[in-house]
């Protein structure tokens, strides 16, 4: 009764544009919460068919089930990880690490002195102004004291990543704070191996910037917050209508009575609620002070209407009436007479917002 269904032909046209607008750099394709909400087996093995040497994770599971998917590619662990078990896990199955700390290189060392692997494949880390993950920037010796250490920490590459990609001049402090970093590297005859700094956003907005490879999670999907021509949206939410009826003028609809029927309405109920990210914020990824203040407003409208919200029937556009439940909404088909039981309804839902429970299907 419920599906994501998404166009192979479609997420392959984006993969072929975001090659196309640098050929000569590395997709590192970020495939972490749950393959961005396309379902992460099927769409890491799509990208693979379609080209991409390097998937990123967030997390232990993520990592370990790609591996037992028998995906056999370079798999980049995002996250720095100092759970003695977890860090044991993702070496005996070949993960790229990341490191931000020298905390962590002493473990994976004391790791290592008790296994049969002979190395570990690394990233480091970089902060230049996110104040999460990674050496502080200016911490030359610390960063120099990795590569100083014996040879069975295999630095693969060198990152950063921005904290406001759509602001210019602070993007290009931390892009000159990294640049700054890898020339004290260099100068003292290390080798970075591939260096990245570009998600998404950057990538399409900096090509200086590009590097040697970028991370891209949410440009395949075609939902970018910079625009770029021939990009389309992934993923396309449908459901079912399980009930149809006509309520009389004056009559309540939906938890709390806030919804009151002005006159005789017919309604249509789906099995969609907000547990499987309907009317989630759209706007999370973009942190603007204009999108902030859209944010918190959508928060609070939510709690009394979700009089913006409309489901496509039919071909035709609908309101949800009333306040969402958790697995149901309640839609006004008043003007409508062709729409019957089981009708197809399809729903604006980013993939990234949809619960990890609803099927995914590739057509």
């Amino acid at each position: 009764m419920k599906k994501l269904e998404i166009n192979k032909s479609d997420l392959e046209n984006n993969l072929n544009i975001i090659k196309n607008i640098d050929n000569k750099i590395e997709i590192i394709a970020v495939v972490k919460a749950n393959g961005m909400g396309l379902g992460l087996i099927e769409y890491s093995k799509i990208l693979i068919e379609n080209g991409i040497e390097i998937l990123a994770v967030a997390n232990v599971y993520e990592a370990i089930a790609l591996r037992k998917a028998e995906i056999k590619k370079e798999i980049l662990m995002l996250t720095p990880c100092i759970e003695k078990k977890d860090l044991q896990l993702l070496i005996e199955h070949d993960i790229t690490l990341t490191i931000g700390s020298l905390e962590e290189c002493n473990l994976i060392k004391e790791i290592l002195e008790a296994s049969t692997k002979k190395e570990v494949k690394v990233h480091i880390k970089i902060d230049t102004g996110f104040g999460r993950y990674g050496f502080l920037y200016n911490d030359t010796e610390t960063i120099l004291d990795i590569f100083n250490m014996e040879n069975n920490i295999k630095i693969l590459g060198i990152y950063t990543h921005f904290s406001k990609p759509e602001n210019q001049k602070w993007t290009s402090i931390q892009y000159n704070r990294f640049r700054e970093t890898i020339e004290k590297i260099n100068e003292n005859g290390f080798n970075t191996g591939i260096l990245h700094c570009c998600a998404s956003t950057a990538f399409l907005k900096y090509p200086k910037m590009r590097l040697d490879a970028v991370r891209i999670g949410s440009a395949i999907q075609g939902r970018t917050l910079t625009k770029q021509e021939g990009l389309v949206k992934i993923g396309n939410f449908k459901s079912n209508i399980i009930e149809i009826k006509t309520l009389p003028k004056g009559y309540n609809i939906s938890y709390g009575n806030t919804y009151k029927t002005k006159k005789e309405t017919k309604i249509a109920v789906i099995p969609v609620g907000y547990v499987d990210g309907l009317n989630k914020n759209r706007l999370r990824d973009d942190f603007s002070l204009k999108n902030n203040i859209i944010a918190v407003g959508m928060e609070f409208k939510k709690i009394f209407k979700n009089n913006s919200l409309k489901v496509k029937i039919n071909g035709n556009y609908y309101k949800i009436i009333g306040r969402l439940g958790m697995y149901h909404s309640i839609i006004d088909i008043t003007n409508s007479n062709n729409i019957n039981i089981n009708d197809e309804v399809e729903l604006e839902i980013a993939p990234l917002q949809i619960n990890n429970i609803i099927r995914r299907e590739y057509i």
